[in-house]
């Protein structure tokens, strides 16, 4: 009986050996197929629905958007984080680590994150950090569009950016980074989540 089961067994066995399942295993899994042009391979490590392959695979089609994004990628990974509203865990030196964080270093964490994901032009991950509202207000392809066609996008990022290395004035759902000016990049709170709500 136990011999019947087995061929099911060694294919189960074989998927998870050649399934990564170590974060920075699937970045680099997902980095090398893009470079060697596996697309479909790479979609297949992403955690888009199948509504998302065409447009993944055309993105993709160009040898350069490939190279790029593979780089980006491999630059990340060695500052990889893993994220759920009551926990942060960190990539460090010593391996996974449980990231205690002083109130002030979360909603910081959260606005570089989706600074860097605007830099990579990574639409759909950048959109999934906009406050509620603005998500229903875009989809990750008019936040694209919306971006690049603002001439004031760039400015608003690079402040964005400065953001970063100002005071956070952190209070109940919300965190605020003044730039003076009356200008200011205000993140609100949502399932235990940071969000970007607007860049002033």
């Amino acid at each position: 009986m136990r011999m019947k089961h087995l061929p099911g067994l060694c294919l189960l066995l074989t998927a998870c050996a050649t399934t990564p399942r170590e974060p920075e295993a699937v970045a680099e899994a997902y980095a090398r197929a893009l470079e060697e042009g596996r697309v479909g391979e790479a979609f297949a490590l992403t955690a888009s629905g199948p509504g998302e392959e065409a447009a993944f695979l055309e993105r993709y089609s160009d040898a350069e958007a490939r190279t790029a994004r593979a780089a980006a990628v491999r630059a990340g990974a060695s500052e990889l984080e893993a994220r759920a509203p009551s926990l942060t865990v960190a990539q460090t030196p010593q391996g996974w680590r449980v990231v205690e964080a002083r109130p002030a270093d979360v909603p910081r964490a959260a606005l570089r994150l989706f600074i860097e994901r605007v830099e990579a032009r990574d639409w759909k991950s950048a959109w999934s950090q906009l406050s509620g509202p603005l998500r229903a207000r875009y989809t990750p392809e008019r936040f694209r569009e919306d971006f690049e066609r603002d001439p004031l996008a760039k400015e608003r990022l690079r402040r964005a950016r400065l953001a970063l290395n100002t005071h956070v004035r952190v209070g109940a759902g919300e965190a605020v980074f003044p730039l003076g000016d009356d200008r200011a990049v205000r993140l609100v709170l949502e399932d235990g989540e940071y969000r970007v709500a607007a860049i002033e």
